[in-house]
């Protein structure tokens, strides 16, 4: 009896250390080393900044400093109550290309008269990256001209 309960102690404390003992390393010491791929660019933040009117209505200009994508632009709109807002700022990673959205909403309240005139509403739109910049920038404006691409531009990329 007592050589099978030594047996059963000895297989047991065999099959507890089988797996620290011997084996293969976890992390080969010669192995060819991977990288991690290079992130690719994320927007971190967004904004639109009213700007004075402005005569060159429909434009859109695109600069870059450092890791910042902005737009000086100009949108029109059908009635004096009407301002320029920053719908979407979206970057995509397949196409690599920054696409900013400019619509112009009603920011009245139901107590104030809007003029019946069509307006030209400047706005500067700021889109910072990290991890890089996007290798195009396109504006779009949909104000009281309907929807239209008022800008392209190479603003970097890898």
């Amino acid at each position: 009896m007592e050589r099978r309960t030594y047996l059963t102690a000895a297989a047991g404390l065999l099959a507890a250390t089988a797996g620290c003992v011997g084996g293969a390393p976890e992390t080969p010491a010669d192995g060819p080393e991977t990288t991690a791929a290079p992130a690719s660019p994320s927007v971190t933040a967004r904004s639109l900044e009213p700007r004075e009117e402005c005569d060159r209505a429909g434009s859109a200009t695109i600069s870059t400093e450092g890791a910042t994508v902005t737009v000086d632009g100009c949108i029109v709109g059908k009635n004096g109550c009407m301002a320029a807002a920053l719908e979407s700022a979206t970057y995509d990673a397949d196409a690599d290309e920054l696409s900013i959205r400019v619509v112009t909403r009603d920011d009245s309240d139901g107590d104030r008269m809007c003029t019946q005139q069509i307006v030209h509403r400047g706005y500067r739109v700021t889109v910072e990256f990290d991890g890089g910049m996007p290798a195009t920038t396109t504006v779009v404006h949909d104000g009281a001209e309907g929807e239209r691409q008022a800008a392209q531009a190479e603003t970097g990329g890898d």
